[in-house]
């Protein structure tokens, strides 16, 4: 016997759209703070949501989708980060203003760090993710993630001579 409630379904692209709202301001800022490039960012979290559009019908799990963004953003960024270091992509590194404000001095610092210190630190405390999710995302051990995380915040402490930075 029915209940008399239909669940509706959305669509793939109700969805899409949905997850887009809801996920890509977040994951522009991300990519912003892992490639210090905005264009770069944008275009990172555009691909992510192609190869979602892609892969669609292969979800199993649609509570998994910002899973699967987060893990492309990622990689799309550390792809690019990797070009940029071979020396590979011919974008110019972008220059992070340092105005007055203390966010200003933070982001500055966080483009100084390396690569893995920078998405540590960034889906740890900007994303708020444990450090088991770091790990599987980045895929990396757990004591990588917690490692490179305090090596991070002991540089950004070092680089902003600011002693209210916790190393956790």
């Amino acid at each position: 016997m029915g209940s008399g409630y239909e669940v509706q379904v959305p669509s793939r692209d109700e969805a899409i759209a949905l997850l887009w709202h809801q996920h890509y301001s977040g994951l522009v800022r991300l990519a912003v703070g892992l490639t210090g490039d905005v264009g770069a960012a944008e275009e990172i979290v555009q691909d992510a949501f192609a190869a979602l559009i892609r892969r669609w019908g292969s979800i199993r799990d649609p509570s998994a989708t910002h899973a699967y963004l987060l893990r492309v953003v990622i990689n799309g960024a550390r792809g690019r980060w990797r070009r940029r270091w071979r020396g590979q992509d011919s974008a110019h590194e972008s220059v992070i203003e340092v105005d007055v404000d203390a966010r200003l001095d933070v982001l500055a610092a966080m483009a100084r760090l390396p690569y893995g210190k920078r998405a540590c630190l960034l889906l740890r405390f900007y994303a708020d993710l444990s450090q088991a999710q770091v790990a599987e995302i980045l895929g990396v051990s757990v004591g990588t993630v917690k490692s490179q995380t305090a090596k991070g915040l002991r540089e950004l402490a070092a680089v902003l001579d600011d002693s209210r930075i916790e190393t956790r």
